[in-house]
C-alpha cells in the first residue's frame, strides 16, 4: 500500500496542465487551458483544465476530475498505477516494502519474457503459409494481424528454445509466466501449432495469451494462459488496450464473447470492442469499463448460453453501476454472433442491434420473467413470488439509489404489485434519503445565559427545506472549489455543522475533517490544498462523484473568488439567523405561556439578529460593487 504522505507529496508537486498536456493539445485561454475533449468526439474545444484548482472539466460530455482520475479514465489505470505514473514523471520512487519490490521485479521479468514470446510468435506467423491462408480464410487482414500482434506458435515441443537460449529455457520464470510446462522432469511449450492472441494490460504490457487451433474438431478449441502473478482473467479484458482511444471517441464500450468477435468487430469499424477471457463478466471487468466510458453495451448470442452470460454480466453490473451510467444488452438472432452478422449483413446490421439493445432496467425485468415462465408471462401468484425471490438479491446489491428505485417501479408493474410491496419483500427502501439524527428538545438558548458565550447550536431541523438546501449546497460547492477556506472558516463550520442535520452538512463536515487532517502535517502549505488535491483522497468514496460534479459546474468555474467568499460569509450569516429566529420564537412562546424568560438574554438575541441583518446587507453590497467594478475595469 502506498503511504498517504507519499501521495500527498506527489500531488503537491504535480501540475495537471503538464500531465494532461502530454496526451491532449492544450491552448491557454483566460484562467483555463482548453482543448477538444479526449473523451468524446467534438470540433469546438469544450475541455477545460484549471491549474489553480488542479481540476479538469469537459462542458460537452461532462467528464471531470483530477490528474489521477484523468490517467485512470484516459489510460484505464488503477489508482496505484496512476500514482506510480505521476511519481515516475517527477523522478520519485514509490516507497514499497522489500516483498513488494521483489514482486515488482518478478513481474517485470515475466512481462519481458511474454513480450519476447509475442514478438517470436508474430514473426513465426509470417513464415507459415498455412497459418496465413487460415487467417485470410477468416477474413482477417494483414493490418489487423499487426494491430493485435497476432502470431503462431511453432509445431514443436520446445519451439521457444529458439529465443530463450543459453539455459534460459530452463528458467523457472518461463514456467511461472505460463509459457512452459514442467512435467516428469521434462519441459515443453504450452502452446504448439496455434494462432496466438497476445493479451495486454492497460499499460500495453503482454501478460498472457489466448491460443486457437487451426484444425477443425480439435479440442480444446481455445487454450489460454493459466493464472499467473501478472495475469488474472477475472480482471483483464481482451482488446482493452487497443480499444481505449476508440472508447473515448465513441463514448461507449462494446463487450463481446471472444477474441474473434473483437477482431472482426474492429475490422468492421467497431474499434471500441473488448471481450472477456474465457470467463463470465465480473464486477472488476465492469469497473474497468466504466472507468473509460459511462455507456457499456454487452453483446451475446441469442441462445441459452448467451442468456446465461448476459445474466451474469447484469449481476456484475448491478453492483457497480451509478445513476449517471448506462448498460445495454444486445441479444443477437439465433445462430448469429458479431463475426457472422457483420460478414453476412455488414457493420450497419450490428449498429442496428446496438440501437435496439435492451437497457439494463428492461433486461432485468425481461430476463427474470423469461426464467420463471419460459417467456409465457407471469400467470400465477407462485410465478410472481418466484420472480420477486430472484429479484431480491439483485436489487440488494445495487448502490445506484435512483436507478434502483425506478427499476423497482418497472419490476412491480411486471409482477402486478405496488412498488412499496416489492421494496418491502426485497428488503430495499424506495426513498433512500440520508437519515438525520433525532432532534433534541428545544432549550431556547444559543448562548450561555451567564457569560453570553456562544454554545453548540441546538440540533433541530430549523435549517432544512429547499431554501437552506440551496444555501448549503452552495456552501459545499464553495468549499470544494476553494478548500483552503475549510481552514479559514473552521470556527463557523464547527459551530454550525458538527451536529449535522442533513446530507449537505455531513458532506461539509467530512471535507472539513479531511482538510484539518492534512493541514496538521509537517511543512504544510495552504496553497497545496487545491480541489484536485482534496478529491484525490476521496477516490472511491460515495461522496466523490457529487463533489466532483459540484466543482465542475460551469457557473462555479466562472465565479470570481471574491464573490464566492462573499457567498460563504452570507451563507453562514443566514444559517445563524435561522437559529436565532428559532430561539427567539421559542422564548416568545414561553413568555406567552407565562414561563420565566431572561429579558436581557432575549434582548441580546434580538440585537445579534439585527447585526446579522446589517452584515447581510453590507456583504451583498460589497459583492455587487465588486462585480460592477470588475466588469467596468474589464
Amino acid at each position: 500500500m502506498i503511504p498517504e504522505s507519499f501521495i500527498e507529496e506527489v500531488l503537491s508537486r504535480t501540475d495537471i496542465v503538464q500531465v494532461i498536456g502530454r496526451y491532449v493539445k492544450l491552448q491557454h485561454k483566460g484562467s483555463n487551458w482548453m482543448a477538444c475533449c479526449p473523451f468524446h468526439k467534438e470540433k469546438t474545444p469544450s475541455f477545460a483544465v484549471n491549474p489553480s484548482k488542479q481540476f479538469f472539466k469537459c462542458f460537452g460530455c461532462g467528464e471531470h476530475g483530477t490528474a489521477i482520475t484523468f490517467l485512470m479514465k484516459f489510460k484505464g489505470l488503477s489508482f496505484p498505477e496512476a500514482i506510480k505514473e505521476l511519481a515516475d514523471d517527477l523522478g520519485m520512487e514509490v516507497p514499497e516494502d522489500r516483498q513488494a519490490k521483489i514482486r515488482q521485479a518478478r513481474a517485470k521479468t515475466l512481462t519481458d519474457y511474454l513480450a519476447q514470446a509475442a514478438d517470436f510468435y508474430h514473426q513465426t506467423l509470417f513464415h507459415d503459409r498455412h497459418a496465413i491462408e487460415y487467417l485470410k480464410g477468416r477474413g482477417i487482414t494483414e493490418e489487423t494481424v499487426n494491430k493485435f500482434q497476432l502470431g503462431l506458435s511453432p509445431d514443436a515441443w520446445q519451439g521457444l528454445e529458439a529465443i530463450f537460449k543459453d539455459k534460459a529455457y530452463d528458467d523457472p520464470k518461463l514456467e511461472e509466466s505460463g509459457l512452459v510446462i514442467a512435467k516428469d522432469g521434462h519441459r515443453y511449450d504450452r502452446f504448439r501449432s496455434r494462432v496466438m492472441y497476445p493479451i495486454r494490460n492497460p499499460r500495453g504490457q503482454v501478460i498472457g495469451f489466448g491460443a486457437r487451433t487451426m484444425v477443425p474438431g480439435e479440442e480444446p478449441k481455445y487454450l489460454n494462459s493459466p493464472e499467473t502473478p501478472v495475469y488474472h482473467k477475472s480482471q483483464e479484458l481482451y482488446g482493452l488496450y487497443e480499444a481505449r482511444d476508440a472508447i473515448h471517441k465513441k463514448g461507449r464500450a462494446i463487450v463481446c464473447e471472444g477474441y474473434m468477435d473483437v477482431i472482426q468487430m474492429s475490422q468492421g469499424g467497431f474499434l471500441e470492442t473488448v471481450a472477456a477471457l474465457g470467463t463470465s463478466i465480473t464486477p472488476e471487468h465492469v469497473k474497468k469499463l466504466f472507468q473509460l466510458s459511462d455507456h457499456v453495451y454487452f453483446s451475446f448470442d441469442g441462445d441459452a448460453a448467451g442468456f446465461k452470460a448476459a445474466r451474469r454480466a447484469m449481476e456484475s453490473t448491478l453492483s457497480i453501476i451509478t445513476d449517471t451510467q448506462t448498460a445495454h444488452f444486445v441479444l443477437l438472432p439465433q445462430d448469429e454472433d458479431p463475426d457472422s452478422l457483420i460478414k453476412s449483413q455488414g457493420p450497419e446490421a450490428f449498429e442496428a442491434q446496438l440501437r435496439s439493445a435492451f437497457p439494463l432496467s428492461k433486461f432485468f425485468v425481461m430476463d427474470i420473467v423469461r426464467e420463471v415462465s419460459q417467456g409465457q408471462g407471469l400467470r400465477t401468484a407462485e410465478e410472481r413470488a418466484q420472480a420477486v425471490a430472484i429479484a431480491k438479491p439483485l436489487l440488494q446489491r445495487m448502490t445506484a439509489h435512483a436507478l434502483r428505485q425506478l427499476l423497482v417501479q418497472e419490476f412491480a408493474a411486471a409482477v402486478r404489485m405496488e412498488p412499496a410491496e416489492v421494496a418491502s419483500l426485497c428488503g430495499v427502501t424506495l426513498l433512500d434519503v440520508p437519515q438525520t439524527k433525532p432532534a433534541k428538545a428545544l432549550s431556547g438558548y444559543g448562548r450561555d445565559t451567564k457569560q453570553g458565550e456562544r454554545s453548540k447550536r441546538p440540533v433541530r431541523p430549523v435549517t432544512t427545506g429547499p431554501v437552506f438546501t440551496n444555501i448549503k449546497r452552495r456552501l459545499l460547492q464553495c468549499f470544494v472549489t476553494h478548500p483552503s477556506w475549510l481552514i479559514k472558516y473552521s470556527d463557523q463550520i464547527e459551530y454550525e455543522m458538527l451536529d449535522t442535520v442533513d446530507e449537505w452538512e455531513e458532506a461539509i463536515v467530512r471535507l472539513w475533517h479531511l482538510a484539518q487532517d492534512h493541514s496538521k502535517g509537517e511543512g504544510f502549505e495552504e496553497s497545496k490544498l487545491t480541489t484536485g488535491y482534496l478529491l484525490s483522497f476521496m477516490q472511491g468514496d460515495p461522496l466523490y462523484n457529487r463533489l466532483a460534479d459540484l466543482a465542475s459546474e460551469e457557473e462555479v468555474l466562472q465565479t470570481p473568488e471574491a464573490v464566492a467568499e462573499f457567498e460563504i460569509k452570507c451563507a453562514f450569516l443566514k444559517l445563524e439567523k435561522a437559529q436565532l429566529d428559532a430561539q427567539i420564537a421559542e422564548l416568545l412562546s414561553m413568555e406567552e405561556r407565562g414561563e420565566p424568560v431572561e429579558s436581557q438574554y432575549l434582548e441580546r438575541l434580538f440585537k445579534r439578529r439585527q447585526d446579522i441583518h446589517r452584515s447581510l446587507i453590507d456583504e451583498s453590497s460589497q459583492a455587487v460593487d465588486f462585480v460592477l467594478d470588475s466588469r467596468l475595469s474589464g
